[in-house]
């Protein structure tokens, strides 16, 4: 059983490991998309923004160029921060979370049987001070014997 306990927490703290390497990756990968939507959004508004605006101004009002290039805008960081959003839990995620809940099921269930085994060896060990060698079983006997023998003591007297 001490083999069986120490393989199940070593599986544990490697469905950990799995599980924490795996959220890393994930946040690396959102952090990158999420540089990625703020650099393309400061390139839209300087580069973009200075090239829309002199095209729109010929045809629109000024204050129009500037809400169409400001929509533009908006567009290209919202779609930079969905596609970091999406960046969800994989199927390899979840099968290590099994296995991480398994073994904690198992390690549950060894520590419970661990402490029946502990309190039955405490039970028979009370019962066997108790019980020493028969003589609790005698000790009714006994206790007749000493008293009748004070009793035929005090007769004779």
């Amino acid at each position: 059983m001490n083999q069986d306990l120490s393989t199940k927490i070593k599986l544990l703290i490697k469905s950990e490991k799995a599980l924490l390497d795996l959220e890393i990756r994930k946040k690396s990968k959102q952090a990158v998309w999420i540089a990625v939507g703020i650099l393309s959004a400061f390139i839209a508004l300087v580069m973009l923004n200075a090239t829309m605006f002199l095209y729109l101004s010929n045809n629109f009002t000024t204050v129009t160029s500037a809400a169409i290039l400001t929509m533009i805008n908006l567009g290209f960081t919202a779609l930079a921060f969905y596609i970091a959003s999406t960046q969800g839990q994989d199927s390899e995620s979840e099968s290590i979370k099994d296995i991480r809940d398994y073994a904690w099921t198992q390690l549950a269930n060894d520590i419970d049987e661990t402490k029946e085994n502990i309190n039955e060896f405490k039970d028979s060990i009370l019962q066997a001070k108790e019980n020493i060698f028969g003589l609790k079983n005698l000790l009714p006997i006994i206790t007749s014997i000493i008293s009748l023998s004070k009793k035929g003591k005090n007769d004779a007297v």
